[in-house]
């Protein structure tokens, strides 16, 4: 399985000293914790997109991530999501296919739409439209990306006649997934297009996301593709250290931090969020091998995405904990056998 690490830019105060850095100290931060991730060995390193809340610093990933581009090389570059259900497909296709070239090819792009309010009443959308635009804009963003002209007529933007996208992307397939959560209308959207597909399992016990990595499988079946199932990932905030108290330690006010601050999904009680049936990976190294493996175990999946800078937490706790994955961790769950859903 491969591990890669998935930043939002959460802006906030230190718990312990309440000292804020400004956003630009917080973008630097996320693209020398990118060079880092390379360093290390990390095979992904993933930007979310986030707009007008104050939990978050960074609403355009593809922005941050040419930032990053110039300064590495191999990693894969990611997005987690970037909001194809609230952008102009057309805009997407043109900004993502930027990336793919300066990156040498190394762009994934994870679609999904916003859970928070404030983008649809920005951007004049209705927050029912959201599984419809999803769909919509995925499947204009696939022919924009695969035909050499596309004319289109569709619910959610003009029409297009004839538009050839220029640049075009360096990738012969496009590097796209998509997104979900416990719901299958992104499973089946993923199915009905031969797209990957990442799970957010960062706010709900693992359990709950069985059925919804099984159902991928299961309707991909059902479907007749001949090929293999595409890929799956999931996503946990992550903590380590050497041992289990230190690494609680040093994370519980960071993490109820983040997870109280405004824009949260779900408040869980500390102990419930980071223990065996909870979503959060936190612990010693071997804890957290032990977690990867009953997760891979249940959900048959082969990328696990890690967000460790949450909030507030200083720099330098960050680079300690993700050095000691990529020594201890990383390599376990690399040569770990596959897992007996997959």
């Amino acid at each position: 399985m491969e591990l890669g690490l998935i930043t939002f830019g959460s802006l906030l105060p230190d718990p312990h000293t309440g000292a804020r850095l400004s956003p630009r100290e917080r973008l630097r931060d996320v693209v020398r914790a990118a060079v880092a991730a390379e360093e290390l060995g990390f095979a992904w390193y993933t930007v979310g997109e986030h707009h007008f809340g104050e939990r978050d610093v960074i609403p355009s990933p593809v922005v941050v991530l040419a930032a990053i581009a110039e300064r590495t090389s191999s990693i894969r570059l990611a997005t987690g999501t970037t909001l194809v259900a609230n952008r102009d497909p057309v805009l997407v296709a043109e900004d993502y296919a930027l990336l793919d070239l300066l990156s040498g090819g190394r762009l994934e792009l994870i679609a999904g739409g916003s859970f928070f309010p404030e983008p649809y009443a920005v951007f004049g959308q209705e927050p029912e439209s959201k599984a419809a635009r999803k769909r919509e804009n995925v499947e204009l963003l696939l022919r924009l990306w695969t035909e050499d002209r596309v004319s289109w007529t569709g619910r959610f933007r003009p029409p297009l006649h004839e538009v050839r996208l220029q640049p075009r992307l360096l990738q012969e397939r496009p590097p796209l997934w998509i997104s979900g959560g416990t719901g299958l209308e992104s499973v089946h959207l993923a199915v009905d297009n031969g797209l990957p597909m990442v799970i957010g399992t960062t706010a709900r016990p693992p359990a709950d996301f069985v059925p919804v990595f099984d159902a991928y499988r299961a309707l991909w079946r059902e479907r007749g593709r001949t090929e293999t199932p595409g890929r799956l990932g999931a996503a946990s905030h992550a903590f380590v250290a050497r041992t289990s108290q230190q690494a609680r330690g040093l994370w519980r006010d960071h993490i109820a931090n983040y997870l109280s601050a405004p824009h949260a999904h779900r408040r869980l009680e500390f102990d419930e969020y980071v223990g065996e049936d909870g979503p959060a990976l936190c612990g010693s190294p071997s804890e957290v091998v032990d977690k990867l493996g009953r997760l891979r175990e249940a959900w048959g999946h082969d990328l696990h995405l890690l967000a460790v800078d949450l909030g507030g937490i200083p720099y330098a706790e960050v680079q300690r904990a993700t050095e000691l994955i990529a020594s201890e961790v990383l390599p376990q769950v690399a040569e770990a056998p596959e897992a007996a859903r997959a």
